[in-house]
């Protein structure tokens, strides 16, 4: 049971969210979600299912693009997105693992938002309309 975050329904449109159940400062580990490797031939099929909202692109040399995306396994799974995001998240291709750490202070009772381009700054359009 992870003591910072729980998963809530935050509204019709989103359904359920990651919410702070405490004062998280900047800087706050969230979660280290290990991964799934999705292989291209699987990556093909999956786009056609409800797991492709949940799947993060993968680009790890040792691969050499054998696999472009993972499922991480993760309450951070459920963190929904936004283009002013309050946390961010790194790769680590060694462990294969996906970290989820605060980028400012967030209030208990507060949503959790991540950029899902990537990168915090990416305004590029995503494949549902944002609310």
């Amino acid at each position: 049971m992870n003591k910072l975050v729980e998963v809530k329904k935050v509204s019709e449109k989103k359904g359920r969210g990651v919410i702070a159940k405490r004062h998280l400062k900047k800087g706050t580990l969230i979660d280290v979600a290990h991964i799934i490797l999705i292989p291209n031939h699987d990556y093909d099929i999956i786009q056609d299912t409800i797991l492709y909202d949940y799947i993060f692109e993968w680009d790890d040399p040792e691969y050499k693009g054998e696999y472009k995306a993972v499922i991480p396994l993760s309450i951070a799974q459920l963190i929904n997105h936004s283009y002013e995001p309050n946390v961010r998240y790194e790769y680590n291709y060694k462990k294969k693992t996906i970290t989820f750490i605060t980028m400012k202070e967030i209030q208990k009772g507060e949503e959790l938002y991540v950029n899902y381009n990537g990168r915090t700054d990416d305004k590029s359009p995503v494949w549902f309309e944002v609310e």
